[in-house]
């Protein structure tokens, strides 16, 4: 709930000191009547300001306000009567407390973004009040840690816990009241040329139904924000699990092993063994655990060997010396004809990439042929019919000679080869890649082969230029290689466990989303049916009330989609006069607070309505929007209006209705105190 309960305005000038009268508002409705440039839009505005809302009317501070609160007071001939000096507003507002905020427009020492909030009713009950300094517009005024922010101590004043919700650049923020206060407080320009016409624009994706779904508390805006939640948590997930691969391929790439049953994209992964690695030989492909068994093995042959001196081992060491540099041939001829084959792999990768583009701007071409053709067809041109607009001679969709009889493609039937042709070339991509990466993991094998049997050819020549009687290095050194590469392997199956329970755990994360995801309804929710059908139901009564006309009523509805009123599924407005669309958002407006009350939800039970009876909506449908507004018990109106400048107009609107008067006669409200 919030209610408007006292207004003043007080402006210092160098002729002294101008204003308001204390202005105080009815529980039910208050009429705000004067002539045309007296200050009811001042006094709008001013209540706007105070509430920090003066994004409603077009920007942010001062520069929102009227030249009289900031800059110079005219006379009733709109002569300047007084240069401002200084200008501060009161207002007095409850919600689960009262307290009044005062808000400078004007000021040398006050900046305009400063809000100063008494504890207490100031206007009403003056006397001595603590009162806490916030701020509004400037980042962290709406976070609800934030003592100082003024929007968040204005959302807990209403009782509200505004959510988070997703705004176009994927992030979650907290929905502003800007959004919302645009469905209860209409302003006069722009207020009136459509449903929630002035909320600003905060890149929140569908800004309106956010707030609609807000103010009806609707199942659809917990489920739109637990679908949101999901899909951040999906991409996430995503994130983290890609890292986590990079960090395994990382481990895998140092002990020269592949990766198994884990890819780069999320899965659901049964057990912790169902990741592991390998370790692939020209013999046979080990799990690296059975690798590890394979180096215990040799290296416990090579302990219980005799260590031969030089001598002993001279023949043998010419031997392998000999076999070594066949391998190391072989190794190098293999490494060549891999990186061969790697180029040309990569050669053909780009050139489908190449093609693939072609194929897809020769799509996008091919639609926008198709998209004119249609729309030609449509109108009755000739050229949509394969026909000279000027001569009326035949046209072929085809270059091919006449006498050659060969039935071109149509468009549509060239666009179905051309997705074809995309989806095939795609497949192409992702297996070139696939093998690029096969190859290089080749290459990186082939060079770690290579530098391990150079590095035995060395040590065996050196071994054959030593003295014969020294043992023979090349089994020591054999021994430390193999314990120093048996020790490295241990080391990492060591880590692998880590990772395992790594995948695993980011793959239960990833099954309960999926989850989750299934059990979201995919519609609105048997109770959000109810709310919308009754909203539909009070809005088209409304509509009948208020004299609607531009269509029929059985023929208008509550989109379930966006939960505005729409007819054949597109906007109200585009069907209606101008009158008519002014009733329209009357019986909408009024809608969804009756709507809301039904249902014990988030409207404020507040209207501030500035000029509805413009349009030329007429004299007694404006008179049965007063009474209705008049016959309130719990929801405050406050309504701005020149009546057209007639005391005649005034009193047959305001016939039979039960409300307060503020009148502000035909000369500038704001003057001087005597």
């Amino acid at each position: 709930m919030l209610k408007i309960r006292a207004l003043k305005i007080t402006i210092n000038t160098d002729k002294g000191i101008y204003g308001t009268p204390l202005l105080q508002f009815s529980d039910s409705l208050t009429i705000i009547k004067g002539f045309n440039s007296t200050g009811k839009s001042t006094l709008f505005q001013s209540i706007l300001f105070c509430l920090g809302l003066e994004e409603l009317i077009g920007g942010k501070n001062e520069k929102t306000m009227q030249s009289v609160l900031k800059s110079e007071i005219l006379n009733n001939e709109n002569k300047i009567e007084a240069n401002v000096i200084e200008s501060n507003i009161l207002l007095e507002i409850e919600g689960n407390t009262i307290v009044t905020v005062k808000r400078y427009i004007s000021s040398e020492s006050k900046n305009s973004g400063l809000v100063e909030v008494f504890n207490g009713p100031l206007l009403t009950e003056p006397k001595q009040y603590d009162y806490v300094p916030m701020y509004v517009h400037d980042k962290g005024a709406a976070d609800s840690k934030n003592a100082f922010g003024f929007h968040s101590f204005l959302e807990n004043l209403m009782g509200w816990e505004l959510p988070q919700v997703q705004y176009k650049d994927g992030s979650f923020r907290k929905l502003y009241l800007q959004n919302i206060f645009p469905s209860f407080i209409i302003e006069q320009k722009a207020g009136w040329t459509d449903f929630l016409a002035t909320i600003p624009y905060y890149a929140l994706l569908d800004k309106e139904t956010r707030a609609l779904e807000f103010l009806l508390n609707l199942d659809s805006w917990k489920i739109q924000q637990r679908k949101s939640k999901l899909k951040q948590d999906k991409n996430d997930l995503i994130f983290d699990w890609r890292n986590k691969y990079n960090e395994f391929k990382s481990l895998a790439n140092q002990i020269a092993c592949q990766i198994r049953g884990v890819g780069t994209q999320p899965e659901i992964i049964d057990s912790t063994n169902s990741v592991y690695l390998v370790y692939e030989t020209e013999e046979r492909t080990y799990n690296i655990s059975e690798y590890i068994s394979t180096l215990e093995e040799e290296y416990e042959e090579l302990v219980d060997l005799e260590v031969p001196n030089v001598g002993e081992a001279a023949e043998e060491s010419e031997l392998r010396i000999n076999r070594l540099n066949e391998q190391l041939s072989n190794y190098s001829i293999n490494l060549s004809s891999t990186i061969n084959q790697k180029n040309l792999a990569i050669s053909k990768y780009k050139s489908f990439e190449e093609r693939l583009l072609e194929l897809e701007n020769d799509k996008v071409q091919n639609e926008y042929h198709l998209k004119v053709k249609k729309k030609g067809a449509e109108q009755g041109f000739a050229i949509a019919h394969d026909n000279c607009p000027y001569c009326s001679q035949g046209l072929n969709d085809s270059l091919l000679p006449k006498d050659i009889e060969i039935v071109p493609m149509q468009i549509e039937e060239n666009l179905e080869y051309l997705k074809a042709q995309i989806n095939l070339i795609k497949i192409y991509i992702s297996n070139h890649k696939n093998d690029i990466s096969d190859l290089e993991k080749r290459i990186d094998l082939f060079n770690i082969k290579i530098s391990e049997t150079r590095s035995d050819i060395r040590t065996l020549k050196t071994q054959l230029t030593s003295d014969n009687r020294l043992p023979s290095i090349e089994l020591i050194e054999k021994r430390l290689k193999l314990k120093a590469r048996l020790d490295l392997y241990r080391r990492k199956y060591e880590e692998l466990a880590s990772f395992q329970e790594d995948f695993k755990s980011l793959s239960d994360e990833w099954l309960q989303i999926l989850s989750e995801e299934k059990k979201l309804p995919k519609s609105l929710s048997a109770f959000d049916y109810k709310k919308i059908s009754e909203l539909e139901r009070i809005f088209k009564e409304l509509l009948g009330e208020f004299h609607y006309r531009s269509k029929t009523i059985d023929s208008i509805s509550i989109s379930r989609d966006t939960l505005m009123p729409v007819v054949d599924r597109y906007s109200l407005k585009f069907d209606s006069s101008a009158s008519d669309f002014t009733r329209a958002i009357w019986s909408y407006t009024i809608a969804l607070k009756e709507t809301s009350e039904k249902f014990d939800c988030n409207h404020p039970k507040l209207f501030i309505l500035d000029e509805p009876g413009q349009q030329e909506a007429g004299d007694n449908d404006l008179q049965f929007l007063l009474k209705r507004l008049g016959n309130y018990d719990s929801t405050q109106s406050i309504v701005f209006s020149s009546f057209h400048q007639s005391e005649e107009t005034f009193r047959a609107c305001t016939k039979d209705v039960d409300y307060e008067l503020i009148d502000l006669g035909k000369e500038k409200f704001i003057k001087k105190y005597n």
